[in-house]
């Protein structure tokens, strides 16, 4: 799941893990995780540091890939469906809800936060076709919000 995060959000993070893991084990307790959240804008409470840690953890703590992976799952939560939707209409030339791979590949590689061909290639294996290179866009979103 790093892989969805750009190298400066990964950056950003490794920071915050470095500055917060008291004794430089390389993992996170719960009260540490707790300030790497926080220093990083977002505010949980202990049920939810519990079940971030339990999730997304091991052995009762956080180590840098599980904060990733934690992390570039929530960036992909906080996309409202909608709105990723209405953004796909843009360049759904005829109003069917089909945009063709190579638009899709021309927008995850050039616009917003660009993915690199790797990453490209494993949304589009996943992606919902409906033959001839052509992706049903609301399926895709409603599968990149499942993951």
């Amino acid at each position: 799941m790093a892989s969805k995060l750009n190298e400066e959000a990964q950056a950003e993070f490794k920071e915050a893990f470095t500055l917060y893991d008291g004794n430089k084990d390389g993992r996170l307790e719960l009260n540490e995780l707790g300030n790497v959240l926080r220093w990083l804008g977002q505010n949980p409470n202990s049920v939810e540091l519990n079940d971030i840690i339990r999730d997304y953890g091991s052995a009762g703590a956080m180590t840098l890939d599980g904060l990733y992976n934690y992390l570039g799952r929530k960036v992909v939560d906080d996309f409202d469906e909608k709105e990723m939707i209405e953004a796909f209409q843009v360049f759904d030339k005829d109003g069917k809800g089909l945009i063709g791979a190579s638009d899709l590949r021309h927008i995850l590689t050039n616009l917003g936060e660009r993915l690199n061909e790797d990453q490209v290639e494993e949304m589009l294996r996943q992606a919902v076709g409906a033959g001839d290179g052509v992706i049903e866009y609301k399926g895709f979103v409603s599968n990149m919000l499942r993951k």
